[in-house]
């Protein structure tokens, strides 16, 4: 489960910024890049505290392969 929600968390992280660029380009407030920025930092923090682990940045890649490979259940 901290895997799919670390991974949520990025790529909502990510996201914002598109949203953020996209608002700002049409000169309007980035209230949804900025929701989208602080749902992801919530899901990565709440990952990171569902794992005793410490995170690192290896630790995107891995849970992407373990997402795709097929051990992580939805």
């Amino acid at each position: 489960m901290s895997d799919i929600l670390i991974l949520t968390g990025t790529a909502l992280m990510a996201l914002s910024v598109i949203l953020a660029i996209a608002a700002l380009a049409r000169t309007e407030p980035p209230r949804a890049a900025a929701i989208a920025f602080v749902a992801g930092l919530a899901a990565m923090l709440w990952g990171a505290w569902m794992d005793p682990t410490p995170f690192r940045v290896q630790d995107l890649g891995l849970a992407w392969q373990r997402l795709v490979g097929g051990q992580i259940q939805l």
